[in-house]
């Protein structure tokens, strides 16, 4: 999860320092828009996972036999 969050600080400084630039608003976001979607798979696909796990943990029942 960690990376996901260094990959999210990461796109951000690119979007500011984009902006900040002389490259425009349509090369902006012809840049920034890919990136975007793919950080946002990543995050997807990461939560999805920790959910499925997380619900097959849960289906198994211990019982102790005298």
């Amino acid at each position: 999860m960690k990376a996901i969050r260094r990959g999210g600080l990461l796109f951000v400084v690119l979007i500011i320092g984009i902006f900040l630039g002389t490259l425009g608003l349509r090369s902006a976001l012809l840049i920034v828009t890919p990136l975007f979607i793919i950080w946002f798979m990543l995050w997807d696909e990461k939560r999805y996972i920790h959910t499925r796990k997380k619900s097959e943990h849960q289906r198994y029942v211990y019982r102790k036999y005298p």
